[in-house]
C-alpha cells in the first residue's frame, strides 16, 4: 500500500537509500495536484521572468553566431566584428541580468514553496488538503529570513573561496613552486564539497524545525555526523535523475540555436527563442522539486535515526481515541447492521 503522506508519522521514518528515492516520487504522485497548484501560483512567474531574460540574451548570442558563420561562408575574412541584426541584441546583457535575478528569485520562492507545503502538511489535519493560501502564509512568515539566509550563505561561500585562494597561495609560496598549489586545490575543493553536502540539510532544518540561522547550522552538522557519505551519494544520484528528466526541456532551445545559426525560416524567430527559454527555465526550476524533496526525506531519515521522532509520534497516536466513523446512510437505525 502506497504512503499518502498525510500524517507526521508518514514522514519521520528510517529509510534506506532506495526508499528515500521511492518516497520522493510517491509523495509527488500523492500530492502532485495541490503541490503543482502552489508551484504555479508562486514559482511560475519568476521562472518565466528567468526564461524571458535568457531568451533576450541567447537570441542575441545565436544571431551573432549565425552572422559570423554567414560571413565566413561568403569569403569575408575581415577581423571586424559583426553586429547582431536581432532587435533584442541591444538588451542582451540586460537580458542576462534579468535571467540571473529571475532565476535567483525562482529558486528562492521554489525552496520556500516546497518546504512551506511540507510544513503545512505536517501541521494540518490528515483530511484537510494543503491550499495555496496555507503555503502563502508560510512564505509570508519566513521569506524575510530566507532572504537573509541567501545573503549570509552567499557571503559565507565568498569568504571560504577567498580564504581557500589565500591558502593555495600560501602553500605555493612555501613550496616556492606550483606543487603547493597542486596540493592545495584538491584540499580546497574537498572543503567546498564537504560544506555543500552539510548545508544541503539547511533549508529542511530551517523550515521544518523553525530554527534560527545559527541553530540551523549547528543542527546540520549534528544530523549529518556519521552520514556524510550516504548524503553525498544520495545527492549525486538524485542530481543524475533530475538531469535526465530535464533534458526534454533543453531540446527546444537547440532547435532555435540551429535555426538562427543556419538561418532556417521560422526557427530563427526571436519570439520562438524567448518561448524556448521559458520552457527551459520552467522545466529546470520545477524539476528541482525532486532534489528538494529527496533532501527532505534524508532529513526525516536522519532525525528519526538519531532521535526517534516518528516512533514517538506513533506511540502518542496509540493513546488517542479513534475517530468514530460517520454513518453511511440515515435509513439504518443504531441497532441495525447496515450493508456489507
Amino acid at each position: 500500500m502506497k504512503n499518502t503522506f498525510t500524517t507526521p508519522a508518514d514522514f519521520w521514518k528510517e529509510r534506506d537509500f532506495g526508499a528515500k528515492i521511492s518516497a520522493t516520487f510517491e509523495f509527488i504522485g500523492a500530492h502532485w495536484r495541490p503541490l503543482g497548484k502552489c508551484l504555479v501560483y508562486f514559482v511560475l512567474p519568476f521562472a518565466l521572468l528567468m526564461g524571458i531574460g535568457l531568451g533576450f540574451f541567447t537570441n542575441s548570442m545565436f544571431d551573432q553566431m549565425g552572422s559570423a558563420m554567414a560571413t565566413k561562408q561568403s569569403g569575408w575574412h575581415s577581423t571586424v566584428g559583426t553586429r547582431s541584426t536581432s532587435p533584442l541584441g541591444a538588451v542582451s546583457f540586460g537580458g542576462m541580468a534579468l535571467g540571473f535575478v529571475g532565476g535567483l528569485l525562482a529558486f528562492l520562492v521554489l525552496t520556500g514553496t516546497v518546504f512551506g507545503y511540507l510544513r503545512a502538511r505536517l501541521h494540518l489535519p490528515a483530511n484537510q488538503p494543503v491550499t495555496p493560501a496555507a503555503v502563502g502564509a508560510e512564505l509570508k512568515a519566513r521569506m524575510g529570513r530566507m532572504l537573509l539566509v541567501i545573503v549570509l550563505v552567499g557571503a559565507g561561500y565568498m569568504v571560504v573561496g577567498f580564504g581557500a585562494m589565500m591558502l593555495v597561495g600560501v602553500l605555493a609560496g612555501i613550496g616556492n613552486s606550483a606543487a603547493g598549489a597542486v596540493l592545495g586545490v584538491p584540499l580546497v575543493m574537498a572543503l567546498i564539497v564537504y560544506l555543500a553536502v552539510v548545508l544541503s540539510l539547511f533549508f529542511p532544518v530551517l523550515w521544518l524545525e523553525d530554527n534560527s540561522v545559527a541553530g540551523t547550522l549547528g543542527r546540520c552538522f549534528q544530523l549529518i555526523k556519521g552520514r556524510w557519505w550516504a548524503t553525498f551519494g544520495l545527492l549525486i544520484v538524485v542530481a543524475i535523475i533530475q538531469s535526465a528528466l530535464s533534458v526534454v526541456f533543453i531540446l527546444p532551445q537547440y532547435g532555435v540555436m540551429f535555426g538562427k545559426m543556419l538561418h532556417v525560416l521560422g526557427l530563427n524567430s526571436d519570439l520562438l527563442g524567448v518561448l524556448a527559454q521559458c520552457i527551459y527555465a520552467v522545466g529546470i526550476i520545477f524539476t528541482y522539486t525532486i532534489s528538494l524533496l529527496t533532501v527532505s526525506f534524508q532529513y526525516f531519515n536522519l532525525a528519526e535515526q538519531k532521535e526517534g521522532v516518528g516512533l514517538r509520534l506513533l506511540v502518542h497516536e496509540l493513546g488517542q481515541p479513534q475517530a468514530v466513523p460517520t454513518a453511511q446512510s440515515s435509513h439504518y437505525q443504531p441497532d441495525e447492521e447496515g450493508e456489507y
